[in-house]
């Protein structure tokens, strides 16, 4: 697992790069430093937190933590499935005390792919060509309202190579849990996600935001 993790933080670069760009060597994802560079240079909103993120993300997955059996009440499927994402993603040191010893919050991605129905949902027909992603950030309480959320999604169909990337936002019913989405028109195939960026906790006004880990998902569309 830490070698699937490490192979998909590597390959963000590739997926999330401005067209044109220099594609630089592959780094050490273990090197905070390193990381950081590499984010960088794909263009993301990224911070120091974001580097100690990955990091803590890699020792989860090494350390055989097992993953969050989580599905969000926001979200009420009543056609299709939930595709989960690689593995669970982590923000370093973003929550009140209380949460754990090193106060993380857990980031679960999934993607329902039509067709599908899901009724709290604006528009609950999800088309065959389109995908839902959506991302839960555990022991966050709502989006705030009053400060945007800064996560994002990109994404790249291996059969059409067509691509984009999309801000992700609170489309269904605020739950006690963050949960951010959008639906995407990814056109029908393999299609590769990169979740990233952050979350914003509205009852912890004094912390910083989430700056979760990318969070990679292979979906069939």
């Amino acid at each position: 697992m830490r070698g699937r993790i490490a192979a998909s933080v590597a390959c963000v670069g590739a997926l999330l790069a401005l067209p044109g760009q220099t594609q630089a060597a592959p780094v050490p994802v273990d090197d905070i430093a390193a990381v950081h560079m590499a984010l960088r240079s794909a263009a993301m909103p990224i911070s120091t937190r974001t580097a100690e993120s990955v990091a803590t993300t890699i020792e989860r997955a090494a350390s055989g933590t097992p993953r969050y059996n989580y599905f969000p009440r926001s979200v009420h499927l009543v056609e299709g499935s939930a595709q989960p994402f690689l593995y669970d993603t982590t923000a370093a040191g973003c929550l009140p005390p209380g949460f754990g010893e090193d106060n993380d919050s857990v980031g679960i991605a999934q993607a329902i792919a039509g067709p599908a129905v899901d009724t709290n949902l604006p528009v609950p027909a999800i088309a065959p060509g389109q995908v839902n992603v959506f991302f839960s950030a555990m022991n966050t309480a709502m989006s705030s309202p009053r400060q945007g959320d800064h996560l994002e999604v990109a994404w790249l169909n291996l059969n059409t190579m067509q691509s984009g990337r999309a801000p992700m936002f609170q489309e269904r019913p605020a739950d006690y849990i963050v949960t951010l989405s959008n639906t995407l028109q990814t056109g029908t195939g393999t299609v590769v996600f990169v979740v990233f960026g952050s979350v914003l906790d509205n009852t912890s006004w004094g912390l910083p935001p989430c700056d979760f880990a990318p969070v990679v998902g292979v979906v069939r569309a």
